[in-house]
């Protein structure tokens, strides 16, 4: 915190700052894969334009990656690295074991109204930690009986799940929602769209309404801290197995993210 180390359990962040009080400030999910973040310029690049984005001064980038540094070093393993800065300045980064494995295999639709960015609305896209309403659909989608949320804006355009992106294959060609349209530019995202274009894949950003999802060949969901997984059901609506190009970009994914990624 503020450059001062300490064990994950012993950390505190006081009740009266901004980030715990209103919710206030940005922050980043990195994973580090045998030690080393994945595209973590990308991440910080993209935690100084949420923090733009919601009119807050920018995070000390050299602190923030000296402390990264310092974080991940002698790490080997996998881990999950988080980066915050909140409204009242104060900035934080944990290292922690990677989450446990928790399977996407079924979505549950949710509308997700405060996604609906008009166009001169500045923090659309930013990745806040105001996460409440991402949160309260992922618990509604697991009472209905769902792993987790598929959102859907209010005129029924597919967009992102609550912690993760999802993204859809309709006749050889791998479709993701645009970021115009109010979501977080997932760097998982954009590094499958680059890996399918690598791979030789269409690619397509679009405005999609839930029904051509739900007649699409494969759906698949991923995060900085998870594989792509394969998504079996939306709603009541079952999608074949096996799913080749989720495995293909899945293979091509743990490549980058162990190694260099493919130019």
């Amino acid at each position: 915190m503020n450059s001062e180390a300490a064990p994950l359990a012993d950390a505190r962040l006081a009740v009266t700052d901004d980030g715990v009080a209103r919710g206030d400030g940005a922050f980043e999910t990195i994973g580090v894969w045998d030690g080393r973040p994945f595209r973590l310029e990308d991440h910080i690049a993209r935690l100084q334009e949420s923090l733009r984005r919601i009119l807050l001064p920018p995070a000390d980038e050299r602190a923030l990656v000296a402390d990264v540094e310092q974080i991940v070093d002698g790490v080997t393993d996998d881990a999950a690295l988080r980066c915050y800065v909140t409204g009242s300045q104060t900035r934080v980064v944990t290292l922690s074991p990677p989450p446990d494995r928790v399977l996407l295999r079924r979505l549950a639709v949710q509308p997700a109204p405060w996604i609906q960015p008009s166009r001169d609305y500045g923090p659309a896209g930013a990745k806040t930690m105001s996460y409440g309403p991402n949160m309260t659909a992922t618990r509604a989608a697991q009472r209905a009986g769902a792993d987790d949320a598929l959102l859907v804006s209010t005129d029924g355009i597919v967009l992102e799940g609550p912690t993760f992106c999802v993204l859809w294959v309709v006749d050889g060609v791998v479709t993701a929602a645009p970021v115009s349209r109010g979501i977080v530019d997932s760097i998982s995202r954009r590094t499958l769209l680059e890996l399918a274009a690598a791979e030789g894949l269409p690619t397509r950003e679009a405005e999609v309404k839930l029904a051509e999802v739900l007649g699409a060949d494969e759906v698949f969901a991923c995060s900085s801290v998870r594989m792509p997984m394969a998504v079996e059901r939306i709603e009541d609506h079952s999608f074949e197995s096996p799913s080749p190009i989720t495995q293909r970009l899945s293979s091509a994914l743990e490549v980058a993210r162990r190694g260099t990624m493919p130019r």
